[in-house]
Order: C-alpha cells, then structure tokens, then sequence
C-alpha cells in the first residue's frame, strides 16, 4: 500500500449540506450509493488531518458491515467511521485490481477469518495489514481489470439510464397532476410546453376553488380510495418456496422468485409491515408477501398513475405500529385526494408506461451483467481463466 487512511475513533460534525461523508452503510455491492450525510465544507482540512482520498482510491467497510468494498471518483469526499481508504503501491498493485481483488470469496474469508466481535464483527487495522494477497504482474493486472471494469461500466450506465427515465415519468407527473403546469399554461394563454395539441386539449383552462385549494375546473375531490384499493398481501413461508419465473415482492423489495404468482402485472406494491415508505411497480405477475399491500383495483387510477400517487405519500406518518412499522390501508383509503379525469390519467400511462418497461428491460440486462461480472471475477483474478477466454466472453 502507499496508504492506509482509518478514521476510527472520530466523528465528524454532520451537516444538511457541504461536503458528502462517505460511511459503511453507502458502500454496497461494490459501488458507492447516493450519500446523505455531510460536512462542512470550512470543517474538511481539520477533519481530514490522517489522510486525503484520491480519485481511484479503494474504501473499504472494516465494521457493521466489514467488507464491502468500492472505489472513489474525482469527486472531493471525507471518509466516516468504519471505512478506511486503500491505495495500492505504484508500480505494483494497481487499486483497481484491488478493489476486485477484495470482493473475491477468498478475500472476504481473509477478512471474516482475522475480525473480532460477536454481535458486531470487525477487522483492526494490524489485522488487516497483515491480510495475504497474491498479485500478479501490473499487465496482468491491467487487462484483468479491464474485462471487469468493462462490464461494471455497462451496469452503471444502464442504472443511470434507469434514474433518467424515472425522473422523466416523476416530472411529467408532478407538471400535469401537482402543479397543474398544462392548466395553468391554458389560464394563460399560453401553449402548454412539450404536449400536442390533442393532449392539451384534455386539461380545463381554469381553476376553481376546493377543499384542497385551487384545483383545475371539472377535476373531482374524492378520497384516494376512488383512485385505487390496497390489498393485503400473500402468506408464503420460507418452506414452501420453489423458485420460479415470478417474483416475490416484501415490503422492502424484491425477496427471490416463486413457481407460481398471486397478482396479475401490472402491479404497485407498498409496504404494510417492517419496511414503510418504498413503492414497488411490478410488469410481469408476481407474489405479494404478507408484509405488503398491492394495488388489487386501480379503480380511476393506472398503474404509472398509482405508482406515482404512492411514491409521493408520506408513509411513515401514518405508522400505526409501536415496536414494528406498520401500515393501515384504511387510512390511506381515506386520505382526501383529487381525481383527475380518465382522458389526462389515460394520457400519462401511454407515456410513462413505456418509460417504465424500458426500465424494467435495463435492470434485466444489468442482473444478467452482474452474474457474468460476478462469475468471472474469481476466475480472472485468481488467473484460473485466461484473458483472452474472458475478453471472448464479454465481447
């Protein structure tokens, strides 16, 4: 190593803003997730006194949990507690291969094998020096890494591509049925932006007062139960499982497969137990857990339309469980709501449902990406496979 940056024993003061804190609970399946946490911007020289991160750097989860491993990018960062920061000596361990190196099950026996703990495990730093390795030639190195960064890179940009074409169906939403851009456009006298004309000739071209404020002419105020009606979901122990083509969904996500479904896609799927707040759009048939509710009748609502209605409510306000979350449908059925007519509803599912099958397409390639990356991960560092083989393979 040139280095070995361990900030354990300190805790930064976090701000709403500033510089992003990457911690263990962001370091998850050899990426690094969107982070949350910050420090202050004034504050990060006095903090970082051991050690300033480089692009290209490795972190690594040494605590709760230990072993998830990533790699930094140009961006500037701080480093929490439980991470340390790995960067391999010049000219004979290149991070990157590190960084593959890390997530093999070798690796990872190294670190469980050397940590300490019962409840919470953890490594030390003299435990984790001590960690072998076997490393190759720096070409080897290089194009071994380069086979597995090729196929790393393919996953994130489909995973970005996803975020995109998400955040395109949020802001089509939030500009017809939030802020009521088409409505207000038309008051106007103006053309509504990005719509033809057989769709902006859906939307009145006034407002009108209601119990929830000014809302367009002719839109009705009725309860979200008028939009759609949530169903509790499916018992299915553990034992009685048989994986299959259908996918079980708990409340906070994707929990393996099944032979057979319970629901008909497409579905919206939200948590009733354990997990409150993450909303789920299912488009093949699926199995909903009992720890979830489904959308059993969309009523005036679509799919896109209720995914969308769910993910902007504010679920943990309605916890009505002490020591586990949980959710009564019936208050949610209750909530007053508007409701649109069926011509707009109709006209944000034809656009934000092809939006939504896309993404569904791109998480398949990128899941089958990740069985060929992880298949050939141990293979190609251990040097069990040649690199041509390999470089075939993912061509």
């Amino acid at each position: 190593m040139d280095a070995l940056i361990d900030y354990r024993g300190k805790t930064p003061e976090k701000k709403d803003s500033g510089i992003p804190l990457i911690t263990a609970k962001i370091i998850k399946a050899g990426r690094i997730e969107t982070p949350t946490e910050f420090i202050a911007v004034d504050n990060y020289d006095a903090w970082m006194r051991r050690g300033i991160p480089t692009a290209g750097d490795v972190v690594l989860t040494v605590e709760a949990p230990l072993g998830e491993v990533a790699q930094l990018g140009p961006e500037k960062v701080a480093l929490a507690q439980r991470v340390v920061t790995l960067r391999g000596k010049a000219g004979v361990l290149d991070s990157t291969f590190l960084l593959y190196l890390l997530q093999t099950e070798e690796a990872q026996g190294q670190l469980k094998s050397r940590a300490t703990g019962t409840t919470v495990i953890g490594i030390k730093q003299s435990e984790l020096r001590k960690v072998p390795i076997t490393v190759p030639p720096l070409d080897v190195q290089f194009r071994a890494t380069g086979v597995l960064k090729s196929l790393d890179d393919r996953i994130t940009l489909l995973r970005q591509t996803d975020a995109t074409l998400e955040a395109i169906a949020q802001t089509l939403f939030k500009s017809w049925f939030v802020d009521f851009e088409p409505v207000r456009a038309k008051q106007e006298g103006r053309v509504p932006e990005g719509m033809d004309e057989a769709t902006a000739a859906l939307f009145p071209g006034e407002f009108e007062e209601s119990e929830l404020g000014l809302v367009p002419r002719g839109w009705r105020i009725g309860k979200l139960e008028d939009l759609l009606l949530l169903q509790r979901g499916f018992d299915l122990p553990a034992t009685n499982r048989t994986a299959g083509n259908f996918r079980i969904i708990a409340a906070s996500g994707p929990s393996g497969t099944h032979k057979v479904p319970m629901a008909k896609a497409p579905g919206v799927i939200t948590g009733r137990s354990g997990v409150l707040g993450r909303v789920f759009l299912e488009l093949e048939d699926y199995w909903p857990l009992n720890t979830t509710l489904w959308v059993k009748d969309f009523r005036a609502a679509t799919p896109s339309y209720a995914y969308e209605v769910l993910r902007r409510l504010d679920f943990a306000s309605y916890n009505a469980g002490s020591a586990v979350p949980t959710l009564n449908r019936n208050h949610i059925h209750s909530l007053p709501y508007l409701v649109p007519s069926r011509a707009c509803i109709d006209a944000f599912e034809a656009l934000a449902m092809p939006l939504y099958s896309r993404v569904r397409e791109n998480q398949k390639q990128a899941n089958s990406l990740v069985e060929v990356r992880d298949a050939l991960l141990p293979r190609l560092i251990s040097g069990q496979l040649r690199l041509p083989e390999a470089e075939a393979l993912v061509a």
